[in-house]
């Protein structure tokens, strides 16, 4: 089965058209594909390591998955899994072994809400134990043009202007830079820090503008870290085809972060870009040309098996790109 995710939307706007912008704000409770979500006793989502869900969707949302196309015999997952669990302990004190307990937020749950109202205050939700939240591992080795680990497209084919987003530290990496882990060091050198960064792209795979979240920090002798959900405004991406999230850390080696790459989002927030009335019909274009390039950098006229970046030319010289998975 082959699922064509449209990066743009043509449209003709007749003068006196206007449109009022729409605020749409992720909810979890709500799947779209798979239509339903079920956990394990420690909050795992059972379909984690399915190599067959590309892409969790809650419309118009849809966050990476496993795009690797393969789960290792399902022992590895990339991008994004749904977890709930209010479990906030440094398992490496414990038994020593983050990789059985990878689903887990500082905050011990979700953001709360209310009536359907999230409950903040100056920037800060309260967490519920039992409010199901998003866990991204920035899987570094295979971000690319052609792949980012942890991706953001939407299913509708429309372009979003983003506002914000609830965001926390994973205890994984929370407790690593507090206390160490035998492979990432403890935070204690000045200047010390971790990071999550977005980067807003658009139809043509272009970058539009990005933001810095800093997660940890060692300043002045001290260390402060994220242990709250704390909104993140996105605003500076401006109008988006697509989000990746990148991580950076100043504890690495040869290979890379030593930091664990994880992070937790909640209330991802985004709205309809305001029509603007133009005079005329705008101009459908002609296709000149379709090629295909897949996660290796291979292209074809036609799709490979997995993912490909769908390249389309048209008779003015512009092109276009969108995500195929086949």
């Amino acid at each position: 089965m082959k699922k064509i995710f449209t990066l743009f939307a043509a449209a003709s706007l007749v003068a006196g058209m206007s449109a009022k912008a729409e605020v749409i704000t992720l909810d979890l409770t709500n799947p779209a594909n798979p239509e339903t979500i079920e956990y394990a006793e420690d909050g795992t989502w059972t379909e984690t390591f399915n190599e067959q869900i590309p892409y969790i969707e809650f419309s118009p949302f849809m966050f990476s998955h496993i795009l690797s196309g393969s789960s290792w015999g399902g022992a590895y997952w990339d991008g994004f899994t749904i977890t709930k669990s209010g479990d906030t302990t440094d398992w490496y004190s414990e038994d020593g072994n983050w990789i059985a307990h990878q689903w887990y937020s500082i905050t011990g749950g979700g953001v709360k809400t209310e009536n359907g109202e999230i409950v903040a205050e100056n920037g800060i939700a309260q967490a519920d134990a039992d409010a199901p939240f998003l866990v991204g591992y920035y899987g570094s080795d295979y971000a690319g043009a052609a792949y980012e680990a942890c991706n953001v497209m939407f299913n509708d084919g429309l372009q979003y202007k983003v506002n914000g987003v609830y965001v926390t530290n994973h205890t994984w990496p929370y407790y690593s830079y507090t206390n160490g882990d035998g492979f990432a060091r403890a935070f204690n050198q000045e200047g010390d820090y971790f990071k999550l960064i977005a980067h807003g792209i658009d139809a043509d795979g272009q970058e539009t503008g990005t933001a810095e979240f800093v997660l940890a920090s060692y300043n002045n002798g001290q260390l402060q870290a994220v242990n709250e959900w704390t909104w993140w405004d996105l605003s500076a991406l401006g109008t988006v085809d697509q989000i990746n999230f990148t991580m950076d850390s100043s504890d690495k080696s040869q290979w890379g972060i030593n930091t664990a790459k994880y992070f937790c989002l909640d209330k991802l927030q985004v709205e309809t870009p305001v029509a603007t009335a133009i005079s005329e019909p705008v101009a459908q274009k002609t296709v000149a040309a379709v090629s295909y390039v897949n996660l290796a950098g291979q292209t074809s006229d036609v799709p490979f098996d997995g993912v490909n970046v769908k390249v389309t030319r048209y008779s003015d010289g512009t092109t276009s790109t969108s995500k195929v998975i086949k």
